[in-house]
């Protein structure tokens, strides 16, 4: 077989790793280029004895020279690298737009220079949606680019940026396409469910977000990965397209979340829901609270920024036939199998339910907190 020399930016994240597996895979000629500020750690998502075709390589996006050195020697990219999605990462706005931003436009340019002809663009549904309206079932086509004063965040306004730059540099040299994945999930993974179950440790757990009939997108990690790969081999046919990839089964969030909790022996969360737009407010006072203590205390990760709460709190789910017809995407593992990996993971990893002296401790503070502005609100509507 032909050796292709790959590139993953973001390429010790998670992700980024089992891409990298993945590759080595399905074709043992291919070189593959983890690009990270931080090197592998002795990580199982590997799972793999093709270590020497597997090179680590420093890579700060940010800076153009750093971009420039760890690209050489490579003929495809998988631009994986971001920053802001989640937790306290999401209020430090310049950073945000370093790496989103600047660090693209870096990837962009260096292609260019060193004649590698192809990006693949890891985006999100972010990119298009806002949580000012639902989106229910919408294709690519349904969805034109907010204008940057409708995000609440800076997260999903520059990855919609980075987005767009990546398909405006198609060309007969450069030959580009964006991948927009739902929420990821997967075992092994440690951004959003170990968070989750820390707050249902913790106590917080007690209610959810909106009504049960809002539906959202996930996609499983390696349903991803499969997506990116085929996203790969569509070049240059079909260059400069965008893709929506989920585990195409929308679902409530709590009523999702809920398997891996049960699984775990967490049988009383997301017991009654708190609308929408009370939670939005209560994000935005807690952004506030961070920006004061942040600066000149503690740098604390906000309980639930607005962002989050629009991505749990209003129906967003899209179509994907145009990834099935072009790609030949398919499910590759179902979202029922996918959550027993997650829960065998989860619960190998010390995520079962153990006694939390302090859980209610902040259960109660929680509780109060959201009581105050209820009545606050209240207060509003009768003055």
């Amino acid at each position: 077989m032909t050796a292709s020399y790959f590139a993953i930016t973001g390429g010790c994240g998670y992700i980024g790793l089992r891409l990298a597996r993945y590759l080595l895979e399905i074709n043992h000629s291919n070189i593959v280029f983890l690009l990270d500020i931080h090197p592998p750690s002795n990580d199982k998502q590997l799972y793999t004895s093709d270590l020497n075709r597997l090179i680590y390589r420093y890579c700060d996006i940010r800076s153009y020279k750093s971009v420039y050195d760890a690209l050489s020697n490579t003929t495809c990219v998988f631009h994986l690298a971001s920053y802001g999605m989640s937790g306290r990462e999401m209020l430090n706005s310049s950073m945000i737009y370093e790496v989103n931003v600047i660090g693209t436009e870096n990837i962009i340019n260096a292609c260019i220079q060193h004649g590698i002809n192809k990006i693949i663009y890891c985006s999100t549904y972010n990119a298009v949606y806002t949580g000012t309206k639902e989106l229910l079932n919408v294709t690519e086509d349904d969805c034109s680019y907010p204008t940057e004063d409708k995000y609440c965040d800076n997260y999903s306004r520059t990855k919609s940026l980075a987005e767009q730059m990546i398909l405006k540099v198609c060309s007969s040299k450069l030959h580009t396409v964006a991948i927009r994945p739902a929420a990821i999930y997967g075992d092994g993974e440690q951004r959003h469910f170990p968070r989750i179950l820390n707050l249902v440790r913790q106590g917080l757990a007690f209610f959810a977000i909106g009504h049960e009939n809002i539906l959202c997108d996930w996609v499983y990690a390696d349903n991803l990965v499969y997506a990116l790969v085929l996203a790969e081999k569509s070049l240059p046919e079909h260059s400069g397209e965008v893709y929506f990839i989920s585990d195409d089964q929308p679902v409530n969030n709590f009523q999702f979340i809920s398997q891996l909790t049960k699984g775990l022996g967490y049988n009383y969360c997301f017991a009654f829901y708190i609308p929408t737009f009370i939670m939005f407010y209560f994000g935005y006072f807690i952004e506030i609270i961070h920006h004061i203590v942040a600066k000149y205390i503690y740098n604390f990760s906000p309980f639930l920024p607005r962002a989050e709460v629009l991505k749990v709190g209003v129906t967003h789910y899209a179509n994907i036939t145009k990834a099935k017809k072009i790609l030949g995407y398919n499910v590759k593992v179902s979202p029922d199998k996918a959550m027993q990996k997650c829960i065998q993971w989860f619960d190998e990893h010390g995520y079962r339910k153990t006694i939390n002296k302090n859980s209610f401790k902040h259960f109660s503070l929680v509780l109060i907190s959201l009581v105050i502005l209820m009545i606050f609100f209240f207060y509003q509507f009768i003055r």
